[in-house]
């Protein structure tokens, strides 16, 4: 129950925003692992696309909340791992900095459900998603900025890491510490 009266708190102050906007997100990003790394791989940049939506209040606090698809992967010599996430975050901690409200740092949480995890070790192809946690939540930092000038389209940048603490489902955790580098364009 306290998890809905957060999301209607979340809905309403987004509704009675006096300033919002929705960005088409795209960037790269890396997954490293927190404690399991069995295979011994190295990270490689991945891919993510995205949905996210700022809102300011009538007292002048930013939040901000998106949705993503992100894949990366690990790899070596012989063998690749990847791995495939719908990501949903809300940075309701927002402080800007500076008094042009141009860059800010935000604070909030992230939720991840694992869509797909296949490793091809020499050709063999082995999909095991199943047998892996579905969800990781944790908290989610980041460093923004949102440039442009007023009533007109804005250009977003984005640095955010996630740090996936807890997992959720049956069989093994992978749980990641994700570091994403995004750009978006203002609706």
């Amino acid at each position: 129950m306290k998890y809905w009266f957060f999301v209607f708190c979340l809905i309403s102050s987004g509704l009675a925003a006096q300033n919002r906007a929705l960005h088409i997100a795209l960037g790269t990003n890396v997954g490293l692992l927190a404690k399991e790394n069995k295979l011994d791989l190295s990270p490689r940049p991945g891919f993510l696309l995205g949905l996210e939506y700022w809102a300011k209040n009538q007292k002048g606090n930013f939040w901000s909340a998106g949705v993503c698809y992100a894949a990366f992967s690990r790899s070596r010599e012989d063998k690749k791992e990847t791995f495939e996430y719908l990501n949903v975050y809300s940075m309701p901690l927002m402080w800007p900095l500076g008094n042009k409200n141009q860059w800010f740092v935000q604070g909030g949480l992230f939720g991840n459900f694992l869509l797909g995890q296949s490793l091809d070790d020499n050709g063999n192809v082995t999909n095991s998603t199943k047998k892996m946690h579905r969800l990781y939540v944790g908290p989610s930092l980041g460093l923004a900025a949102r440039l442009g000038q007023d009533d007109r389209s804005k250009i977003l940048l984005g640095l955010r890491n996630d740090y996936g603490a807890i997992s959720f489902g049956s069989g093994t955790a992978q749980r990641f510490n994700t570091i994403s580098l995004m750009a978006g364009i203002e609706l």
